[in-house]
């Protein structure tokens, strides 16, 4: 995915008219970004393996309207052996660098922009995760596609199964969450909304603390928009910043008629046995620890011996 800027600025500058200011940037899970002028226009170029992840951005780019800040998407295409995106470039702090004391206020506008996407309405069948130009996705209902964790396929993930067994703590957790969601998950809703998936680091927020831009919906599935809910839960451990309490009752106030009490532990526990997969095909031994000691406390909850 990483190029030298040379080949980089060529590349821009048969696409792109007054291309200047080329620089590269922190590269994501997927993809390597760079960052350029063209006009008057602060641009981002990024590169990765995965064509339907950008074939998704520019898909959601049509719900900037909505209220949900996606940014406008210019052009796509195969390039460097990889997939390509370029795509307008939005000002603002990630919240993991934001100063503590402004997290709530954040975290507030962040419920705004996902009672925003509850109301667009995503096209297709099916749920998990959904493919352009459709939208459709391959789990017949969603209880089914929480119980398809304990078979994901290696495709991405390439020799997660392997990995997670080396760490016989982390395989444990997995198999434990993994029975969990099969008995439990019996009646969670079939709502068809959108949900991002990957919410808390993939969001930019202004200095008035209003989220300025949502992005990397390569995750997006469709399913009960309550799972959003549950990332921005199970990502505390990551950001202490967020207060739990805080969280859950602003999804009870948003999301009155949701079951919020029972579901959020349930697709907590879902979140936390697919990062066991992530994090051990990425070798992140530190979060891999975080998760079990985690999918733990979930199981507590979730089977009355602890509250949540």
């Amino acid at each position: 995915m990483h190029q030298d800027l040379h080949a980089i600025r060529a590349f821009l500058a048969e696409r792109f008219d007054d291309v200047r200011d080329v620089a590269e940037l922190v590269p994501g899970g997927w993809s390597s970004a760079y960052s350029f002028r063209s006009g008057d226009r602060d641009l981002i170029l990024r590169l990765g393996p995965h064509a339907e992840d950008f074939a998704k951005e520019r898909y959601a780019a049509t719900w900037h309207a909505t209220g949900v800040p996606v940014p406008e998407v210019l052009d796509l295409g195969e390039a460097f052996g990889d997939w390509w995106i370029v795509s307008q470039r939005h000002e603002g702090e990630k919240l993991a660098d934001l100063d503590p004391g402004r997290v709530p206020r954040v975290i507030e506008r962040l419920f705004e922009v996902l009672v925003a996407m509850r109301q667009i309405r995503l096209p297709g069948r099916g749920f998990g995760l959904w493919t352009t130009p459709g939208c459709d996705a391959p789990a017949a209902t969603w209880r089914d596609h929480l119980r398809g964790v304990a078979i994901r396929d290696e495709t991405r993930l390439v020799d997660w199964r392997r990995k997670l067994a080396a760490h016989p703590r982390a395989s444990d957790a997995f198999r434990r969450g993994c029975a969990a969601l099969d008995e439990r998950t019996t009646d969670v809703p079939d709502t068809r909304g959108l949900v991002h998936a990957d919410l808390l680091l993939n969001h930019l927020v202004d200095g008035d603390d209003r989220v300025t831009a949502v992005f990397d919906w390569g995750n997006a599935m469709a399913g009960d928009p309550l799972f959003d809910v549950a990332w921005i839960l199970y990502c505390i451990p990551w950001f202490p910043a967020i207060d739990r309490h805080h969280v859950l009752a602003l999804a009870r106030r948003h999301f009155p008629d949701d079951d919020v009490d029972r579901l959020l532990p349930l697709y907590e526990l879902h979140i936390g046995v697919a990062s066991l997969q992530y994090q051990a095909y990425a070798d992140d031994l530190t979060s891999l620890e975080r998760s079990v000691a985690s999918i733990a406390t979930l199981l507590d909850v979730i089977e009355g011996r602890r509250d949540g």
